[in-house]
Parts: structure tokens; C-alpha cells; sequence
């Protein structure tokens, strides 16, 4: 995989890249990085273009305030520019826990670019807004706690209370997660943008739990049966209110289906994508 960066408006997105053919958008969740995706980029690369974006405030893009509006908004407008500077016409796009959020907002936002939906371990799609506080709060914790520890330790220890089985945390991201932690500033903005999602769960036009009808295109639900983060009961509910839904549970799986079972995730994405 390759890795490229792109400005405007002041702002950088750094974002990974491989591939050819019909374009492919991954997005990864809150406080997490491009690298969540490390073991899906290369095979799905043999049939897609695949684009695997820092989301604005994580990994290496830049940090930027929240204050003043949701975090959805502004990684949203970041998107929707990447997606024009690549010149993508049309394009599916997944994400997983946040990501998925983000996804089903472009989709809606966008109906005819965004062609097929990809929804993975993902309670900020289909958590009601009580239920998702509570989760909100804990991922913040969380974070906040591999944040002031700043050690390759605790961030592993981060990754591995949100899988099934802690050998599945992906060894070889680490070292990139834990020095996007240090960047300068990356403290205060995982602080705003956890308690700009907690205060959106309360705006509509941010959120998607209430309008799962109104979602066009095809979509697949990936959930794992064993996620902490993102009630697979949850999931399955929302698989009967969208339109053209499918759903897919992964036993003995957390909140990362796509590195905790990599083959059957990268066979289940082809397979649903074409």
C-alpha cells in the first residue's frame, strides 16, 4: 500500500492507498487511525481502488477544533474534498463503530455517489441515543487512559479490551497508533471530539438511528457477537428497518471484525461489492 496527503483549506488528510478499478472508501472509528484497515488495504486492493483516510484530529492528518459544530460535520466536508481532489465520481464506501456513522451520513448526504454501504461493528449507526452515550463515554476513558500512559503497553491494552481475542490486535499497527498519539495537541483534540460526539447524540441532523429507512443503498452489516462497543441485537434490528439490508454475525469477535477475522472479511467485501 502506498500512503499520499492532501490539503485544503489549511487542513491535511493523510491517507493510504492501493489499487485499481471501482473505488473503495474506508472509514475507521473514533480515536483510531488508516492502519485499522492494515490487513484488509492489499487484498482488497486486487479488485478495488481502496482509500483508507485519517479522519481529521487522529492518526496523521490534522488536529482542528471542534468547538462550534459536531465532529460529523467536519469529517464529512473532509471526505466529501478528498473524494473531489480524487476525482471519484461514484464509490462504496465503508466504516467501521464511528466510521460507520460517517458512512451512512455520506451515503444519504450523497445517493448517487456513494453506490453500496458497508456497516461494520458500528453502535454510533444504530445505538438510540441513550445507549450510545454510555459507549461514548467509555471509548473516551479509554482513550484518555492510553493517552497520559503513552507506552507501545497501553496502547495495546486499548486495542485488546474491545476484541474477543486479545492475540487478534494487529502487533504491527501499534508503533504508528502510539506516535499519532504524540503528535502535539492530539490530547485536547481526542478531548473535544469525544465530547462532541456525546453532545450530537442529542442532533438529529448528525445521526442515523432515526432515519435507518431513508438509507438507498445496498448495505452490509458486519457485527461481531461478542462486541462491547456495538450491540449485534442493535445491528439486526437495523437490518430489517433499512431497505436492502443484510447482516452478517462473526462469532467469537469484537469490535474489529476486519483484523480480528481478516479472510472472512476481505471475502465477505468482495463478495457483497462485486
Amino acid at each position: 500500500m502506498r500512503v499520499s496527503f492532501y490539503g485544503q483549506d489549511g487542513l491535511t488528510t493523510r491517507y493510504l492507498h492501493e489499487g485499481t478499478g471501482s473505488p473503495l472508501l474506508l472509514i475507521h472509528g473514533a480515536g483510531t487511525m488508516a492502519e485499522r484497515w492494515f490487513r484488509n488495504i492489499d487484498v482488497l486492493a486486487r479488485d478495488f481502488a481502496v482509500y483508507a483516510p485519517d479522519l481529521l484530529g487522529s492518526g496523521f492528518s490534522s488536529n482542528v477544533s471542534f468547538e462550534g459544530e459536531p465532529p460529523q460535520e467536519a469529517h464529512l466536508r473532509q471526505l466529501e474534498q478528498l473524494i473531489d481532489a480524487l476525482g471519484i465520481d461514484r464509490l462504496a464506501v465503508a466504516g467501521n463503530s464511528y466510521g460507520g456513522l460517517i458512512a451512512a451520513l455520506l451515503q444519504q448526504r450523497n445517493p448517487e455517489r456513494v453506490t453500496k454501504l458497508v456497516i461494520i461493528g458500528s453502535g454510533s449507526a444504530f445505538h438510540p441515543p441513550e445507549q450510545q452515550r454510555g459507549v461514548l463515554e467509555a471509548a473516551k476513558k479509554s482513550a484518555m487512559i492510553a493517552l497520559a500512559d503513552g507506552t507501545l503497553a497501553g496502547c495495546r491494552a486499548r486495542m485488546q479490551r474491545t476484541v474477543f481475542d486479545p492475540a487478534t490486535v494487529p502487533e504491527e499497527t501499534l508503533p504508528m497508533q502510539l506516535t499519532a498519539n504524540a503528535i502535539p495537541g492530539r490530547r485536547e483534540a481526542m478531548v473535544q471530539m469525544y465530547d462532541g460526539l456525546i453532545a450530537a447524540t442529542e442532533i438529529p441532523e448528525v445521526q442515523i438511528y432515526h432515519r435507518l429507512e431513508a438509507i438507498s443503498a445496498p448495505t452490509l452489516i458486519i457485527s461481531g457477537r461478542n462486541d462491547v462497543r456495538a450491540s449485534w441485537e442493535r445491528a439486526e434490528e437495523a437490518r430489517t428497518r433499512i431497505p436492502d439490508a443484510k447482516l452478517l454475525l462473526f462469532e467469537q469477535c469484537g469490535h474489529s471484525p476486519m483484523s480480528e477475522h481478516p479472510d472472512r472479511f476481505n471475502h465477505a467485501l468482495r463478495e457483497f461489492l462485486g
